[in-house]
């Protein structure tokens, strides 16, 4: 029973040309006051709060047979109202609610189930949709947990073994959508809605910059049916649509010229060859089993627009073919790629054709297993500036249902598949990927929350326009000696990657001040060599930096003297201990910084007391601190032992009086008289 409802719902991701199933596209304007939209040659059926939930289950079903599953959801949901006893109608209700991509009412009905189910723990297929649908609302934590429990349930049912791949590989996506959710990483790209001179509150989908200032894109503008006999088709059509770009707005669209937007046929999918003059698109029915059924046209520019499209070799009977995009295959021949299922078992799969010179093409390749997996592959589109092809699948580890994803051509074969990542992708279907290099702007396909949709937030496709995001990030400074103020020139400052330590850049200062361009996202050093002074440098980062930006950092020279005492501020120890506090060991840490920045010097580290004691104990005191020091450096920091040495000097080397002139106690002289101070007595034997 599992394996043929999950073969029902991948025939629902299919979604053809459209990428919106029919009953989908059926979802997406409210029922009548009669329940049914009017439509030509419309059957009226009564208002089901008119009639018994017996009446309502039947109507119900027929209505869901018929591929009507909006009104046959009204019918089922309201049977329910009247006899909530009838939990086995919660399944039709689920399914119905997740083929029109209402997540959040099919995941209240499989939870239901799953909470029916709790103590046999046998219903496997409402537990993985339950996973499935609080994954596509974003509950990844949520879902991740149900999806090992799937796993865990599913042990040793070898009917269940694909089923069982696809869980893992969803709990996977659950992992990455938690990462990229949580991640403080500059987004790549600046996403925006369209509004409604482009978007409707039905489908829209292909969006195509045909040139910088002409967008072309599909919408199915309206969705009367007609019920007639034992079928159900639509009243209305998917046409093709362009749109003037005017400043950072789009006008209102309009059909396209010509005779490309064929009456009883569904249209979409255009894309425009660089020079204007051909435009290969998608032609669509609905058969008698309410699936779309497509292939791929080519028409002509004319004067009076584009001319009826002429069928292209590639098709195939019984198939559907779908999605062309111009481009080139990993070996560089001109291609047109396209979706098809003519591999029924497979899916939709991604094809290449060859492109003669005279414009006919070559029979049809699939792509390798890398683009291609068990799952659906859709939507290409080839980058020209990269080499890449961009595309849609839900057989990859994904954050959602469908997600884009993109692929190099290298070496005669395709690298492994990148995520894209937020905020292209989301949590549930993103498809229709494209960039348009000369103006600077691209688009994708969601049907995410916030979009237009009418039955729920998840229900339709909307198209969305996106920029890169550039950040300019800079720093800039300044370099002083720590003494006298001065600007310190003629020095060079190197810039490096914190994280691997490798040298970036180098900047050759003749004034006293420095300039770097940054990355986002990156850990950084600044360090500045100089005889005689002790290494300058200033670790910083620009991540979770937004907006571009200039950083400014004065970096200071100290003059590096033998046998100087260099005060350690802030180490402290309680009474008459020597054991480190962990603020005493972050002070330790900038230390071993300075240690490792100047690998050269040997040091004596050195503790000093008080007078408060005798001679004799605060001298032992003093070297006990002194050891507890280069014991944390030595044996926590892994600094080697013949860099450093301890020295306790008791009260012997007072820095201020212990006592005020009138024998009265000084505190604040003490204070200063106990210290840690370091000083370099020499260099490593080389």
């Amino acid at each position: 029973m599992m394996d043929k409802r999950l073969t029902i719902l991948s025939a629902v991701l299919l979604m053809a040309m459209l990428q919106t199933s029919a009953q989908q596209i059926e979802a997406q304007k409210p029922a009548s006051d009669t329940t049914i939209r009017k439509g030509v040659k419309l059957k009226e059926l009564p208002d089901p709060k008119t009639v018994s939930w017996q009446k309502n289950v039947e109507l119900g079903a027929k209505l869901f047979n018929k591929g009507s599953l909006y009104n046959g959801l009204t019918y089922y949901e309201e049977a329910v109202t009247k006899n909530p006893k009838k939990t086995d109608l919660y399944l039709p209700i689920a399914e119905g609610n997740f083929a029109l991509r209402d997540y959040k009412s099919a995941n209240k009905y499989y939870k239901m189930l799953v909470d029916i189910d709790s103590a046999k723990g046998k219903d496997y297929y409402s537990l993985y949709q339950y996973a499935l649908t609080d994954k596509y609302l974003g509950n990844y934590e949520q879902a991740k947990t149900s999806f090992e429990k799937f796993l865990d349930v599913t042990k040793g049912i070898p009917e269940l073994a694909d089923i069982r791949k696809k869980a893992s590989t969803e709990k996977e996506g659950c992992d990455l959508g938690i990462e990229l959710r949580d991640s403080k990483k500059l987004k790549d790209y600046l996403v925006e809605h369209l509004d409604n001179n482009v978007n409707q509150a039905f489908t829209d989908y292909s969006p195509y910059l045909a040139d910088p200032n002409t967008l072309y894109f599909g919408s199915w503008v309206s969705d009367d049916v007609i019920l007639e006999g034992r079928t159900e088709k639509y009243a209305t059509f998917s046409r093709i649509y362009s749109s003037k770009r005017n400043g950072d707005k789009w006008n209102k669209a309009n059909e396209v010229q010509g005779a490309v937007d064929t009456v009883h046929f569904h249209t979409g999918n255009a894309v425009i060859t660089p020079d204007g003059q051909t435009m290969y698109y998608t032609q669509c029915y609905q058969d008698d089993k309410q699936r779309m059924r497509c292939s791929i046209y080519k028409s002509k520019w004319e004067s009076s627009g584009w001319n009826e499209g002429e069928s292209l070799s590639i098709n195939e009977k019984g198939a559907t073919t779908t999605h062309p995009a111009l481009g080139k295959d990993e070996n560089g021949s001109q291609v047109l790629f396209f979706a098809s299922d003519r591999n029924e078992a497979n899916g939709m799969d991604l094809y290449a054709a060859k492109m003669n010179a005279d414009g006919s093409l070559q029979a049809p390749k699939a792509l390798s297993a890398v683009i291609n997996t068990t799952g659906d592959e859709m939507t290409p589109f080839y980058d020209f500036t990269s080499n890449s092809l961009f595309f849609s699948s839900n057989g990859l580890v994904n954050i959602g249902g469908m997600d884009i994803y993109k692929s190099t051509a290298k070496n005669g074969g395709w690298s492994t598949p990148e995520h894209l990542g937020l905020p292209v992708n989301s949590s549930v279907d993103d498809m229709y990927y494209n960039w348009n290099d000369a103006a600077k702007l691209g688009f994708f396909v969601s049907n995410r929350p916030g979009g237009f949709g009418l039955k729920s937030e998840t229900c339709c496709d909307d198209i969305y326009q996106f920029r890169m995001n550039v950040v300019y990030l800079a720093v800039r400074g300044t370099l002083l000696d720590a003494d006298s103020g001065k600007a310190i020139t003629d020095q060079i400052i190197t810039l490096f990657d914190a994280e691997t330590g490798a040298t970036l850049k180098t900047y050759n200062s003749t004034d006293g001040t420095f300039f770097f361009d940054l990355k986002p996202d990156k850990k950084y050093k600044l360090s500045g060599i100089r005889k005689d002074y002790f290494t300058a440098f200033q670790n910083f980062t620009t991540e979770g930096i937004t907006k571009s930006d200039t950083l400014h950092y004065a970096m200071t020279f100290q003059k590096m003297e033998k046998n100087k005492a260099y005060t350690l501020n802030n180490i402290y120890y309680d009474f008459d201990k020597s054991d480190l506090s962990e603020d005493s060991k972050r002070v330790l840490d900038t230390l071993y910084t300075i240690l490792q920045e100047n690998p050269a010097i040997v040091i004596e580290l050195s503790s000093h007391t008080d007078s408060k004691g005798s001679d004799k104990y605060n001298m032992d005191l003093s070297q006990k601190r002194a050891e507890s020091c280069v014991n944390y450096l030595i044996n926590e920091k892994n600094l080697p032992k013949e860099r450093i040495t301890a020295k306790g000097y008791g009260e012997s080397m007072p820095v201020a009086p212990n006592q005020n002139p009138d024998g009265s106690d000084n505190e604040e002289g003490r204070a200063k008289n106990r210290r840690t101070e370091f000083k370099i007595i020499g260099e490593v034997n080389k």
